[in-house]
């Protein structure tokens, strides 16, 4: 699953963050599609801008739900980084609770040997590929160690990379209705990359409305 939020005329963030685009409704469909997930994957940037903590424990109906389901308590968190720039101070790494195993960063054989000593302790690394992280591979492995469904959090590089490779099953794309006409917006929108060949095609499965927010699921087709 691919989940993002936009604004009506397309900004994803406002002032470089995206939650200043969401609502109470937005935050529930976030919850949800997070305690629905075995891992939460999203790319260094993100983690960065965003300030990410570890995932929490889903609300009790989802926890119930997980656990019949013989999922683990929370979604584990799986950052993309070739460049391994990322604090092993932050709060993604210091605030784990100790039953949970730490974050997976997945990156690529060349990146630098000082960065990958830094966070050799607070996270599992895993090499997959010389200077691009290789999406196909990783989603591969994520299936091996036992996830079933993978929630995509962007950014839109990651986003782009995903849909180019034919990863992602289904868009959850929130509509703010905000219109921030660019200023005090950054990055490229939902997707960041070259135009696709053929285009991607979806099927709209369903909308929810709340609070003029409007709440989009796409079927990739």
């Amino acid at each position: 699953m691919l989940s993002m939020v936009a604004s009506v005329d397309g900004a994803t963030t406002v002032q470089g963050l995206s939650g200043r685009l969401g609502g109470t409704g937005d935050r529930q469909v976030f919850r949800t599609l997070r305690g629905l997930a075995d891992m939460i994957l999203v790319g260094a940037g993100t983690v960065r801008a965003e300030g990410y903590r570890p995932p929490r424990t889903p609300d009790d109906s989802l926890a119930s739900a997980r656990a019949t389901a013989g999922q683990w308590v929370r979604p584990r968190l799986v950052v993309v980084s070739a460049s391994l720039d990322l604090d092993p101070t932050a709060p993604l790494f210091t605030e784990r609770l100790p039953e949970d195993p730490p974050p997976l960063i997945a990156t690529v054989r060349s990146a630098p040997a000082d960065r990958r000593d830094a966070l050799a302790d607070v996270a599992d690394l895993i090499d997959l590929g010389d200077t691009r992280v290789d999406l196909t591979g990783l989603l591969a492995t994520l299936g091996d160690i036992g996830a079933r469904t993978v929630l995509c959090e962007g950014g839109p590089r990651l986003n782009h990379q995903l849909l180019a490779a034919g990863l992602v099953d289904e868009l959850c794309l929130t509509i703010s209705p905000r219109v921030v006409g660019g200023a005090g917006t950054t990055g490229p929108g939902l997707l960041n990359g070259e135009a696709f060949a053929v285009p991607s095609g979806l099927r709209l499965d369903r909308v929810l409305a709340h609070d003029d927010f409007l709440f989009c699921r796409y079927l990739v087709v």
